[in-house]
C-alpha cells in the first residue's frame, strides 16, 4: 500500500478503487487520525463495569482509533478533539 522504503519514505502507491477495504481505510488512518462520537452512557456501563460513575443517560464522547477500537471515554466533543490533538492524533466527528 505505502512505499516504506529510506529513500523514499513519504511516497505512497495509489491503490485501485475497486481494491480499497474498509480494513485498507483503517490502516491508511492508524497513525494519524481517531473519531470521536456521541454514545449515551448506557451504551458502555457494562462493558466498564463500575469504572464510570455517571447516571445512564449521560451524553459522553467514545473516541476510537481508525480501525474501530475504543480508547477513550470522555465528557464532551471538546474534550475528544483536544485529547487527540495533544497525542498528535486528528480527531474527527461521526455521528
Amino acid at each position: 500500500m505505502f512505499d516504506q522504503t529510506e529513500e523514499n519514505s513519504t511516497a505512497e502507491q495509489l491503490i485501485p478503487a475497486g481494491e480499497i477495504t474498509q480494513d485498507v481505510l483503517a490502516e491508511i488512518g492508524m497513525q494519524t487520525h481517531v473519531y470521536a462520537r456521541p454514545i449515551q452512557a448506557k451504551e458502555i456501563l457494562e462493558d466498564l463495569k463500575g469504572q464510570l460513575d455517571v447516571p445512564p443517560e449521560t451524553w459522553l464522547y467514545s473516541v476510537h482509533a481508525a480501525n474501530g477500537v475504543r480508547v477513550a471515554i470522555v465528557d464532551s466533543r471538546e474534550a475528544a478533539f483536544q485529547g487527540a490533538a495533544a497525542y498528535g492524533y486528528q480527531a474527527l466527528s461521526v455521528h
